[in-house]
C-alpha cells in the first residue's frame, strides 16, 4: 500500500471515529429544584449511533456510586427503592425521579447507556445537580374580589413544582366547577393549575376563599383572598321589648344584614310612611296602636321586615254588654273582660264570692259565666283582676217567671179582698149616715114599708142636704166612682128588697 493510499485510510478512520463520538449525545438539565421530603424529576433525552439495537440499560451515577440501576443490587443502598427511570430508553428518554428527596442528594449526577456489545457510552460532561428548597413556592392566585350576589366568576391557583409523575393536590374553600392543568416549563420545573368556577350569595361576603396545595410527600400551601359581595338586604328584622304598659314609650329598632348597608324606613300596616331611621318611637302606646315594619333599602334592593305590635299591658275593662239572663227558668250571668295579661274574673252574690262556672280567654278577651241558684237576690256583682288592676260591674238579675206568676196570683188575690173590706166599711157607713139624717125615732121593718111610698126620694135628698153629717158622707165618697157606685147600686138593692 503506498503512502496515498495510507493517507485515504487513516482519514476515513478519523473521520468514523469522530463521527461516531458526536453521535452520543445527552440532554439535561444543569440543574433542578426540589423539595425536600417530595419528589424531583431530571428530565432527560439522549441520542447514539445509527446501529441497530435491541438491548438497552441505563443507568445513573454519582462519581463511582450508582443511584439507579435495572437491578436493585447494583443501586447503592442509599438510594435503593427511591430512585426509578420514568423514561422509555428505546425511545431516547432517559428521564430520572428520585422521591423521598434529602438534603445530601444534591448531586452531581450524570447518566450512562450500554447498548448490545461494545456500543456504551457515559455522559461525564452533562452533570446534573439539585437544589434543595425547603418549603413550597408562594402560590399564584387571582380571582375577582368585587362581585354582585348571583354572579358565577372564575378563581385560579397555580404553583411551580418538580414532580409530575405526582403533581400537587388542590383544595378549595368553596364548592363548584374544577379543572386542573399543567404545563412543563424548563429546567426541570412544571405549572400546575387548579380552576374553580362558582356561584356566589350573601353568605360569601367577606369571606376568604382558599386554596389549599399539598404536594406529593405531605407538604402544604395555603393562600386566601377575601370576597366582597354586593347583595339586597336579607335577615330584615324589629328589635323591641315586647311587653310595655298602656301609656308608655317604646323603642323599636331595624336591623338587617346587607352591603353595602341599609338605610331604614317605618311604615304602619296601612304602608303610611312613619319615620326614616334605624330607630322608631312610639310614644303613650295603647292596645289600640296599630302595628308596624320597617323598610331595609340600598343600591342593591329593599326588603321589608314582618309587621310587628308590642303586647301592651293594660288592667282590666268589663264590657257594658255584660248580662244575666233567663232561659226556661235558669239564670245565667255572662261577664265579658278585656285585658292583657288575662283577668281571673269571680261573681259576688249576697257575701258569696264566687268563681266563674266556665272560662273562656280569646287573645286579651276572657269570657266568665255563672250560673248557680241565685235565691232572692236582685243584683250580683262580677269582679275581673290582673297584675295591673281590677274592674267591677254590677249587674241586674232577671225575675224568675214562676216567681212572676206567684206575685201576680197572690195580688189578685189580695185586691179582691182589700175590695171587699172597703165595700164592707162603705155599707156600714152609709147605714150609719142614713141613720143620722133620720129625725123620727127609728122604727120596725113595717113601718118602714108603710112611710117609703110617701116620702121615699125627696125624704132622702132633703134629708141629706140639711144634715152636715150626710153631706160629709157624701164628700168621702164622691170622687170615688167605685164606691159611688157601690153606695148606688146598694141603697136601690135595700130599698127594692123592703
Amino acid at each position: 500500500m503506498d503512502a496515498l493510499q495510507w493517507l485515504v485510510f487513516f482519514i476515513c478512520i478519523c473521520f468514523k471515529a469522530t463521527q461516531t463520538e458526536s453521535s452520543w449525545t445527552v440532554d439535561v438539565p444543569s440543574s433542578v429544584e426540589g423539595l425536600l421530603g417530595s419528589c424531583v424529576v431530571i428530565p432527560c433525552s439522549y441520542n447514539y449511533p445509527d446501529i441497530t439495537v435491541h438491548t438497552f440499560t441505563g443507568i445513573w451515577r454519582i462519581d463511582d456510586q450508582v443511584i439507579y440501576h435495572p437491578t436493585d443490587s447494583n443501586t447503592v443502598e442509599k438510594y435503593r427503592g427511591r430512585t426509578k427511570l420514568l423514561g422509555v430508553l428505546s425511545k431516547k428518554n432517559c428521564s430520572l425521579m428520585i422521591e423521598n428527596l434529602q438534603q445530601n442528594d444534591g448531586g452531581p449526577f450524570f447518566f450512562r447507556i450500554e447498548l448490545e456489545g461494545p456500543n456504551m457510552f457515559s455522559y461525564f460532561n452533562n452533570k446534573v445537580s439539585i437544589s434543595m428548597i425547603g418549603e413550597p413556592k408562594t402560590t399564584e392566585f387571582f380571582v375577582q374580589e368585587e362581585v354582585k350576589e348571583g354572579q358565577t366568576i372564575s378563581a385560579f391557583c397555580s404553583v411551580s413544582h418538580s414532580c409530575p409523575t405526582y403533581p400537587p393536590d388542590f383544595h378549595w374553600s368553596h364548592s363548584g366547577e374544577k379543572h386542573f392543568q399543567t404545563q412543563n416549563l424548563q429546567n426541570g420545573q412544571w405549572k400546575a393549575t387548579s380552576t374553580l368556577n362558582f356561584h356566589l350569595n350573601h353568605t360569601d361576603h367577606n369571606k376568604p376563599l382558599r386554596c389549599r396545595v399539598t404536594y406529593h410527600g405531605g407538604k402544604q400551601r395555603e393562600t386566601s383572598k377575601t370576597i366582597k359581595v354586593k347583595y339586597a338586604p336579607v335577615n330584615v328584622k324589629v328589635e323591641y321589648e315586647s311587653d310595655v304598659n298602656e301609656g308608655e314609650t317604646v323603642h323599636l329598632k331595624c336591623s338587617s344584614d346587607a352591603n353595602p348597608v341599609s338605610s331604614y324606613e317605618w311604615h304602619s300596616e296601612t304602608d303610611a310612611l312613619l319615620y326614616k331611621g334605624q330607630t322608631y318611637t312610639m310614644l303613650n302606646v295603647s292596645r289600640h296602636s296599630e302595628a308596624v315594619y320597617c323598610t331595609a333599602v340600598n343600591e342593591e334592593g329593599q326588603v321589608k321586615s314582618s309587621t310587628v305590635q308590642p303586647n301592651v299591658l293594660y288592667s282590666p275593662d268589663i264590657k257594658t254588654y255584660s248580662e244575666c239572663s233567663s232561659h226556661n227558668g235558669i239564670v245565667k250571668c255572662v261577664c265579658v273582660v278585656e285585658s292583657r295579661p288575662p283577668s281571673m274574673v269571680h261573681f259576688v252574690v249576697g257575701d258569696r264570692v264566687l268563681q266563674s262556672t266556665t272560662v273562656e280567654e280569646n287573645g286579651s278577651v276572657t269570657t266568665g259565666t255563672l250560673q248557680t241558684d241565685f235565691g232572692s237576690f236582685k243584683f250580683v256583682h262580677c269582679l275581673a283582676n290582673n297584675t295591673l288592676g281590677n274592674a267591677n260591674l254590677t249587674l241586674s238579675l232577671p225575675v224568675n217567671d214562676n216567681m212572676q206568676n206567684i206575685f201576680i196570683a197572690s195580688g189578685a188575690g189580695a185586691g179582691v179582698i182589700f175590695l171587699i173590706i172597703l165595700i164592707a166599711i162603705g155599707v156600714g157607713t152609709v147605714k150609719r149616715c142614713r141613720r143620722q139624717s133620720d129625725g123620727t125615732p127609728k122604727s120596725d121593718l113595717s113601718t118602714m114599708r108603710s112611710d117609703r111610698p110617701v116620702e121615699s126620694p125627696r125624704y132622702a135628698q132633703a134629708k141629706r142636704k140639711e144634715n152636715y153629717e150626710d153631706v160629709h158622707c157624701n164628700d168621702i165618697y164622691a170622687n170615688d166612682s167605685v164606691y159611688g157606685n157601690i153606695e148606688t147600686d146598694w141603697d136601690e138593692s135595700v130599698y127594692t128588697n123592703v
